[in-house]
């Protein structure tokens, strides 16, 4: 564990020093030579894509209180579209929040890239 981070340490030193020199084509050589991928490690290269899985959805359900004893959780499906709907529940749209949300966008419009 001691040797590994000292060398990352190092080829880290040596990256950022050819980087701030503006030794491009030092750097550049470096670079591709570490990071090339032959031999054994393209067979392990390519079982690990084989194998990945998709990245992890992050969604949160809701709580819905009915009475005040009787609170449930409101569940969604774990895509994009459960996502969506989970924020739609969670903050709805008033007319005075996108009054507020249009104000802001307003305000800072010409800042930036968007085209009115």
């Amino acid at each position: 564990m001691t040797e590994g981070k000292q060398l990352i340490k190092d080829f880290l030193m040596t990256i950022q020093t050819y980087k701030s020199s503006g030794a491009v084509e030092r750097g550049t050589a470096f670079y591709h030579h570490y990071s090339k991928v032959e031999g054994i490690f393209l067979q392990i290269r390519d079982i690990v894509i084989e194998k990945k899985k998709p990245r992890r959805i992050e969604l949160n359900n809701n709580l819905v209180r009915y009475s005040s004893a009787t609170v449930e959780p409101m569940m969604y499906p774990e895509c994009f579209e459960g996502i969506i709907a989970s924020y739609a529940d969670r903050y709805p749209c008033t007319k005075e929040l996108l009054t507020t949300i249009q104000g802001e966008w307003a305000s800072t419009a010409d800042e930036l890239r968007v085209q009115r």
